[in-house]
């Protein structure tokens, strides 16, 4: 499999990328297209459709390519010329079903598709849970399947766009099912967070909300140890905890692995905090030490560890970066943008997430924040 990476700021400049791009030894038949203007969905379809390439893509605020970030919007593709009988691309739109449902129904195409499917996801929506369509897929798919990806959307508002060659959905699943029998797949979901303090136990949720910890309402407790820069406004009942808080909450999931959930929002009105995950009464958790380099280093470690283990070489990679990573190491990020893409110095894309996919060590596959979930691909 060959891979080539392009970023441009108009759908014009992609297009003329492109075709520089096509030779006779290039031809591309799948895209992995990132894209901020929302706008631009519409021309890219036409463009990569002129040329017959399938399409996996989804809109960002923030996207980067082995070249490094790209602070200026625009658009990047990830071009790859995959024997189209080797993968399918899945997009569900779950305005008339459940996001479970939708989520099956996807891993249901991939098993028909394939014997040994592994998936490549993005969702759109953010208030949609992350978890349901974990359980969706892997209900219908098995636990022993690879799912790695990321929520898309712009973390402003939280809009944002799924698209395929023919389609389009702004709350839906995308996925890109691969044969692993024929293209090796290998990805971790990856924090760095180190957890301090003693455990916490959430004695009041539903959903994401959590109420009360330690029979506490829920927002003194995180006001007692994060600060009160919780509050970002202490005139607005509810508002969005700031993503560079940087101290996300840990829930051990298995020994030695712990789950991240960041904070997202506060509600004053019922002293409740809203998190990046569903969340169960009689769980615990701890609270996180103050970032520092050994995150870096931990996530790209884990690259180099699959490197050395399983996946000497690979043909392209694709990364979802938790936003609120972004926030809080801000330009230093670039570090570990810049570690990743050197493990295998292939052609690499990938946007910073609203969430994550992705499996933990040897554990199964669930939905994260405050990680970073990559996947490496190399044909067989």
């Amino acid at each position: 499999m060959i891979a080539k990476s392009i970023k441009e700021k108009s759908t014009e400049e992609i297009k003329s990328a492109l075709q520089q791009s096509i030779d006779d030894n290039f031809k591309p038949t799948l895209a992995i297209v990132l894209l901020s203007n929302i706008e631009d969905t519409e021309a890219i379809q036409t463009i990569l459709n002129e040329e017959s390439i399938a399409i996996f893509g989804a809109s960002t605020s923030q996207k980067f390519t082995e070249e490094g970030i790209d602070a200026d919007g625009g658009i990047a593709l990830l071009l790859l010329n995959i024997n189209p009988n080797h993968f399918c691309i899945v997009l569900k739109d779950y305005t008339q079903s459940s996001p479970f449902e939708a989520a099956r129904q996807v891993g249901e195409a991939g098993i028909q598709a394939f014997k040994n499917p592994g998936f490549i996801i993005s969702a759109v929506d953010i208030r949609v849970s992350g978890e349901d369509l974990i359980s969706g897929l892997i209900y219908s798919a098995g636990h022993e399947r690879n799912i790695m990806g990321g929520v898309a959307g712009d973390p402003a508002d939280f809009s944002g766009i799924l698209f395929t060659k023919d389609a389009s959905s702004t709350k839906g699943l995308l996925a890109l099912v691969i044969d692993q029998n024929k293209i090796a797949i290998n990805g971790l979901a990856v924090s760095g967070w180190r957890p301090i303090g003693t455990e916490k136990k959430i004695t009041k949720s539903n959903g994401s909300c959590i109420f009360t910890i330690d029979n506490e309402p829920a927002i003194n407790v995180i006001q007692k140890f994060l600060g009160k820069e919780v509050i970002t406004d202490e005139k607005q009942a509810k508002g969005l905890i700031p993503s560079d808080l940087g101290y996300p909450l840990q829930f051990q999931r298995a020994p030695g692995s712990f789950l991240m959930m960041p904070l997202l929002v506060y509600n004053m009105e019922d002293k409740s905090v809203m998190a990046g995950g569903q969340v169960r009464e009689g769980e615990s958790f701890r609270f996180s030490l103050p970032p520092d380099f050994d995150v870096i280093d931990k996530v790209v470690e884990s690259t180099k560890t699959i490197k050395g283990k399983d996946m000497p070489d690979a043909d392209a990679l694709i990364v979802f970066s938790c936003i609120g990573r972004l926030g809080t190491f801000g330009p230093m990020i670039s570090t570990e943008i810049e570690g990743l893409a050197a493990t295998w110095n292939a052609p690499m894309i990938g946007f910073f997430s609203l969430g994550e996919f992705g499996k933990l060590d040897n554990g199964r596959c669930e939905f994260h924040g405050t990680t970073v979930s990559w996947v490496a691909l190399k044909e067989k």
